[in-house]
């Protein structure tokens, strides 16, 4: 019998894909869709079912991409943040950005649903619904989530231009579904306030007198509850925001390092390339326009 087959997956920058096959497995069968412009906020790139057995294995360095992945039958064993985990039949887990991650599955065979999301509205949505702390979601309900994972599945597979905006919609209606069933806490509602008003000003200069109104509560407790919910300080969360949108835009306009700095109003492509390099490891030219992974395995 043949056994396991190195996997070798397409690497960007510091994103690495590697693992082990079994003979056809993992098997997906994944629609996947073109980037739909920038009117779309948030879309679903890949969106179907896949089939593992025991002897697969994917390791992601520095991942990029955000996955939903809804296991249907079998135990998944998922590590991400130093933390493993076993995800049973109806039980969700996120493949984050920029994380480190490896799945496998426990038990002789097993599948699950998948929708990996894109969109400039990505990464604002995981950290508003706090959905970037979260690594895996056990629901109590599952109706809505079925019906909304039917749905993207039905209109990536359609592929009609009229339908991106119901799937923009659904791709949100999906995340906020899971963060309404998660066990764990919401933000304060200062705090949520302070997050929607960065994420709605990355294009600004920074005003922390403006953040501190919005919150309605004073400058020390806006600094202790972002010490306390994100490890942050409120000035460098903007900051590593407006980083990410950078990436964002490089990743999927034909923008010019030039103009992504002035758009976010950076003193100069040079500051704006040393920041990010900084955040990334990379200069901001190594994701310039490069092809979007699928992500498929």
């Amino acid at each position: 019998m043949t056994g396991p087959t190195r996997f070798t997956g397409t690497s960007h920058g510091r994103s690495r894909l590697e693992g082990f096959n079994y003979r056809e497995y993992p098997i997906h069968k994944f629609t996947n869709i073109k980037n739909p412009g920038p009117a779309f906020p948030l879309w679903p790139e890949s969106s179907g079912e896949d089939q593992w057995r025991k002897e697969c294995f994917r390791r992601r360095t520095f991942s990029d991409t955000f996955a939903v992945e809804y296991v249907q039958s079998g135990i998944f064993i998922f590590q991400q943040n130093n933390i493993t985990m076993r995800v049973a039949p109806g039980e969700i887990f996120f493949v984050h950005l920029g994380q480190n991650n490896s799945m496998r599955c426990e038990t002789a065979f097993a599948t699950k649903r998948t929708v990996i999301m894109r969109g400039p509205l990505l990464l604002p949505a995981l950290e508003t619904l706090g959905l970037s702390r979260i690594d895996m979601v056990s629901p109590p309900e599952h109706a809505e989530i079925d019906r909304l994972f039917d749905e993207i599945d039905e209109r990536v597979k359609n592929g009609t231009p009229e339908n991106m905006r119901a799937l923009s919609d659904a791709c949100y209606a999906l995340l906020l579904e899971l963060a309404g069933q998660s066990a764990v806490l919401r933000h304060p509602e200062e705090l949520q306030r302070a997050m929607e008003y960065i994420h709605a000003h990355l294009d600004d200069p920074p005003d922390l007198d403006d953040l501190i109104r919005c919150s309605g509560v004073s400058r020390a407790t806006l600094h202790r509850q972002f010490r306390k919910h994100l490890g942050t300080s409120p000035v460098k969360y903007f900051l590593d925001r407006k980083l990410e949108r950078a990436k964002m835009l490089l990743e999927n306009h034909p923008h010019s390092i030039k103009e992504v700095a002035e758009m976010l109003n950076y003193a100069s492509p040079q500051y704006f390339a040393a920041e990010f390099k900084k955040k990334y490891g990379v200069p901001p030219k190594n994701f310039k326009c490069r092809r979007i992974v699928s992500g498929n395995d």
